[in-house]
């Protein structure tokens, strides 16, 4: 009798102060405490825009494809799944979507960094310094990255609640960013990681309707933004960039090819991220191949490995932990948009490929983006594993660095319902178990500045709650 008395207080407790609750037991959610009271009657609505595609290659060649719109992160299909269990009250995306809008990005008329009177945002500079700036790209830069994730969200929030305050910030934000008219040439990732969030926004709301006639997408829109996300192409490329930094860049390529549906360079931005022949052969190279490399040899003495100890290891633990936590944070978000696209590579190379042994991004090198997570997910959960001394680009990593061992940032969702809902895979198995205790003692997944994340509302599938 006690005990069920102290269940009853507990539940009672949860409901006055309005926090949702839910238990996950038997593969059943149970349904949240409350509806929450920013959801209004009108239901926002993307219409699914395939497009057919196609470019001539260096052979001569013509490769056609299908793009899928909206599908720069997440489908139409994910979208409404999404907003459809959060206005039921299910979880646990109802709890999620708490987390979520608690993000002040996530706030109606939310803080917007872009400045309409500064002419540095119309005419992007590089990093020299210009009047008052010593950096103005730099200052730039880092107010765009927040617009852009701010602008994501606010398009979230839009797509679940129905309030046309939050699709109004949203397109506010591109439409200012369109406005850009001129970028020198010149190293900033910043403005790839804008054209990402902007490209997913646009994705949501391009396709979407809406009842206020200024707050409809328009054609001039769209070359605005297309015109804007050209110009700062200067500014990055898919295959140069330093470890994390090659998935912010291979990020704002592949958002801008699915937003302006340019398959050679969509194909380009696969590559990117699954190899990146173009770069280096390891070292720099930011790609699942690179990054989670496969390790044979000790690469600072050319000592081969007993073929008992290779191993697949995150290089950039090497460097730090904040780091290396955006290695998993791009990777995992870049196979989650090929993914959407239905896109499947091969197995070995990483080039888009129709074969029949073909595989998706999450199975590319036999998983390899799971089992360099899965590596750093044991080192940071407590457990002891090899490392072995791997170039760099810019010397060598002889040990990990082990500040802030233990951290666990929000990037593990994708993977975990990936591979638990699509795949349907044993999570107690070896092969998942470190991901499933690391996602499942810090669910609902936060936000992030730099990544989509939050994958527990945006992309755990309906077949969570059956």
């Amino acid at each position: 009798m006690n005990y069920i008395k102290k269940i009853f207080v507990s539940v009672f407790c949860l409901a006055i102060i309005g926090v949702p609750f839910f238990v996950i037991g038997d593969g059943k959610l149970a349904k949240a405490a409350e509806i929450s009271p920013l959801i209004t009657s009108y239901a926002p609505q993307v219409k699914s825009a395939d497009t057919n595609v196609s470019y001539v290659d260096n052979s001569g060649n013509r490769r056609t494809a299908i793009m899928h719109h909206p599908g720069v992160t997440m489908t139409q299909q994910e979208l409404d799944n999404m907003r459809d269990h959060v206005r039921a009250g299910d979880e646990p995306w109802s709890s999620a979507f708490a987390k979520f809008a608690a993000d002040p990005k996530a706030y109606k008329n939310p803080r917007i960094y872009y400045e309409p009177e500064n002419d540095i945002f119309i005419h992007i500079r590089g990093p020299w310094a210009y009047e008052n700036y010593q950096n103005p790209s730099e200052y730039v830069g880092d107010r765009a990255n927040i617009d852009g994730a701010t602008a994501f969200k606010q398009a979230i929030m839009w797509y679940i609640t129905g309030d046309e305050a939050y699709r109004s910030s949203a397109m506010y934000i591109i439409r200012s960013y369109s406005k850009i008219q001129s970028v020198a040439p010149h190293t900033n990732f910043r403005f790839a990681t804008l054209t990402y969030f902007l490209a997913a926004a646009a994705d949501i709301l391009r396709y979407s309707d809406t009842p206020s006639q200024n707050l409809k997408w328009t054609y001039s829109d769209t070359q605005n933004l297309t015109q804007a996300m050209s110009l700062l192409t200067v500014t990055y490329d898919p295959h140069t960039f330093f470890m994390n930094q090659h998935s912010f860049s291979t990020m704002g390529t592949i958002g801008k090819a699915i937003f302006t549906n340019d398959l050679k360079l969509y194909e380009e931005a696969v590559e990117a991220t699954t190899v990146n022949s173009a770069g280096d052969t390891g070292g720099r190279n930011g790609s699942i191949k690179y990054q989670m490399r496969l390790m044979t040899k000790n690469e600072q003495t050319g000592e081969a490995l007993n073929p008992a100890n290779y191993h697949v290891q995150v290089i950039e633990m090497g460097r730090d932990v904040g780091h290396s936590w955006d290695d998993i944070g791009g990777l995992t978000t870049l196979a989650q948009t090929i993914y959407a696209q239905g896109t499947k590579v091969d197995p070995e190379t990483g080039t888009v490929s129709t074969k029949p042994n073909a595989v998706n991004p999450f199975n590319f090198l036999d998983d390899r983006l799971l089992a360099g997570t899965t590596y750093m997910l044991k080192y940071h959960l407590g457990y002891d594993v090899l490392w072995t001394p791997a170039d760099s680009g810019n010397g060598y990593y002889t040990a990990i660095n082990s500040s802030g061992r233990g951290r666990i940032d929000p990037f593990l969702g994708i993977l975990y319902n990936y591979y638990k809902y699509i795949e349907k895979q044993d999570m107690t198995q070896e092969k998942y178990k470190y991901l499933a205790t690391a996602y499942e003692q810090h669910m609902p997944e936060g936000t992030s500045n730099d990544f989509p994340a939050a994958a527990t509302l945006l992309f755990t599938p309906n077949s969570a709650s059956q």
